[in-house]
């Protein structure tokens, strides 16, 4: 992954970011079209092993980055288990980011995000430990957050409708008859679906990771994993990967490769040899 520095105009690192979407888009790749299949039979083996060694009347079993990639799937909860000062970052980071993307403006970073997450019940626990804040951990926040908003305004370009920009979107893959279901988000997805039942093996997705203060490497390989996902539910993978690191205010760019997949596909199937062995 190309690595860039943060840029002090606006307008030029948004330009340099969008280029770097763009390059190369009138010669999209080609990847093998049995390589889905392939990935996917992969996995079946490896879920099915799963399934065997919980029973089969165990409850589906959901597994999404955190648990199929980090050393630690609870690391980002304190002991009491109420979010951290970086879960509640990026939370707020995230919802400005969606913002962005989809107006272009930020007024007050801090109204703005906790106005978002209050709309979604999965994100009360967070918005109630910002009201519990005193008033200088929250003049603190407010100030740190208004440093990512301001990176995050200068890197995000503005993306035309024709390019089909989509933020949060889920993706789930069912495996052993829904027994197995490995899921994840993309922050922010660009360019027309592939069509359906296409055989023609074109990458068409251009795919962008988020993190606002998390370890880089930790946020790629979630993005290589994601593109894992989409080649499962489309068929082809993203032809290119972009990570936007709100607290730096750098960015990387990669295309994707089918070896970068291949060490998905081996590092889950692993993960998931690890919890059969756990339930026997």
């Amino acid at each position: 992954m190309v690595l860039v520095a943060p840029r002090s105009a606006q307008h030029e690192g948004q330009t340099e970011v969008l280029a770097l979407l763009r390059q190369g888009g009138d010669r999209r790749p080609r990847f093998d079209p049995g390589l889905a299949g392939g990935m996917r039979a992969w996995l079946e083996d490896a879920a099915n092993l799963v399934v065997q060694a919980r029973g089969e009347d165990a409850p589906a079993l959901h597994l999404g980055p955190r648990r199929l990639l980090a050393e630690e799937p609870r690391a980002h909860l304190a002991v009491d288990g109420r979010p951290e000062h970086g879960r509640m970052m990026a939370c707020l980071v995230h919802a400005l980011f969606r913002q962005i993307v989809t107006t272009g403006t930020v007024e007050d970073p801090l109204s703005d995000a906790l106005a978002a997450l209050a709309v979604e019940a999965s994100f009360d626990q967070v918005v109630c430990q910002i009201d519990a804040l005193s008033g200088t951990e929250r003049r603190a926040l407010r100030a740190s957050l208004a440093g990512h908003a301001n990176h995050l305004g200068t890197l995000i370009p503005a993306l035309q409708p024709g390019w089909w920009p989509r933020t949060d979107d889920r993706v789930a893959i069912s495996l052993a008859g829904g027994r197995v279901v490995l899921h994840g988000r993309f922050d922010l997805l660009i360019g027309a679906p592939p069509p359906a039942n296409a055989a023609s093996g074109t990458a068409s997705l251009c795919a962008v990771g988020l993190t606002a203060d998390g370890p880089w490497a930790e946020a790629r390989r979630t993005l290589h994993l994601l593109a894992m996902l989409e080649t499962l539910r489309s068929g082809t993978p993203p032809f290119r990967l972009a990570l936007l690191h709100s607290g730096a205010g750098r960015y990387g760019v990669e295309d994707v490769l089918e070896e970068h997949l291949g060490a998905v596909v081996s590092h889950v199937a692993a993960r998931l040899a690890e919890v059969a062995r756990a339930a026997l």
